[in-house]
């Protein structure tokens, strides 16, 4: 059983309160710390957890780490404060809202504190079988990628995580255009619908040999009408969104990746993604089958496993290192 503590109440929070219920075979929270009176009485009467309001009474609870996802501007200096008390750390995006703030953690870090970022996008499952693919080698060399579907650092580590660029800096250019659309869905839920200027953010990234493009703007996570498009393209073949074309022979191939959901069409099973396959191939499959988890929230729940095992073996799946890349990447 993995025990951790959360620190801090606000949304995303609740993504780690809500895959404890999903999983409890594998997940307890031990505790949330909420400053806040109301968000305290709403996060113990939805989960029925421990609720503290100090950060002391969290560090006293039986955890094995310690999920930090306060506000983004105090982020990486509350993590930072966390490791020089001893406490394992899995901290939330993004690592750093300016240099200043980058520079501030890493004039304290220690390469001996036990702390990890949790970013999780490379861990969704569609993002999971596309890598799968390109690692397969049927693409050939990879060389593009085109990303309409998440926001800044989110998006400068899949473009690394695709193309394979490591920790090198790429060339940006940037530019801004604005997208009349309709708003209907939020965080909170849906709304009543009403036509928005929405910013839209276009960034080239130049790496060597290898070139990247992100256009995003903010409305896309909650509309169907802006919705995901991903391309990556190598030198033998492409994907984009769910299907990849490939040289075979000096023939096209094409076949689409293939959700395999268990809980649908009179399957009793369970509810929830089982595995994705493509090709004849199982490219990926859920370390959590019957969960009833949203793809974002199997990533999360990734990163969890994934911070047992650091803390475990010392095995890091996402250093600040390279979380402070993909922040600077965004920084303008």
């Amino acid at each position: 059983m993995i025990k951790y503590g959360i620190l801090g109440a606000g949304w995303r929070a609740e993504f780690y309160l809500r895959i404890a219920a999903l999983c409890p075979d594998k997940f307890a929270v031990s505790g949330i710390c909420a400053r806040n009176p109301e968000k305290a009485k709403y996060i113990s009467e939805k989960y029925s957890v421990n609720v503290v309001s100090t950060l002391e009474e969290l560090l006293d609870l039986d955890c094995d780490f310690i999920v930090c996802c306060v506000n983004k501007a105090s982020m990486i200096d509350i993590a930072a404060d966390l490791c020089q008390k001893g406490v394992p750390v899995l901290m939330e995006t993004p690592m750093g809202i300016d240099d200043e703030s980058q520079k501030r953690f890493f004039d304290r870090y220690d390469p001996q504190w036990r702390i990890q970022v949790a970013e999780q996008f490379h861990l969704q499952p569609m993002n999971m079988a596309i890598k799968a693919i390109i690692d397969s080698g049927i693409l050939g060399n990879i060389i593009s990628a085109r990303l309409y579907c998440c926001h800044d650092y989110h998006a400068a580590s899949l473009i690394r995580y695709f193309l394979g660029t490591g920790e090198e800096m790429p060339a940006i250019e940037t530019t801004y255009i604005t997208d009349r659309v309709t708003k209907y869905n939020s965080r909170q839920g849906f709304l009543t619908p009403e036509p928005i200027d929405s910013d839209e953010k276009l960034k080239i990234f130049r790496f060597d040999g290898k070139t990247a493009i992100y256009d995003f703007e903010s409305v896309q996570y909650f509309s169907d009408i802006r919705s995901r498009q991903l391309t990556v393209r190598g030198t033998n073949g492409e994907i984009v969104n769910d299907r990849c074309t490939y040289l075979c022979d000096g023939l096209p191939v094409s076949f689409t990746l293939e959700r395999q959901e268990l809980g649908q069409n009179g399957n009793l099973d369970g509810l929830g993604l089982l595995r994705i396959t493509g090709n004849g191939q199982e490219l990926y499959r859920t370390p959590f089958p019957c969960a009833r988890l949203s793809d974002e929230e199997t990533a999360v729940a990734t990163c969890l496993l994934k911070m047992d095992e650091y803390l475990k073996t010392g095995k890091e799946f996402y250093s600040v290192q390279s979380a402070a890349l993909d922040a600077k990447m965004f920084f303008e």
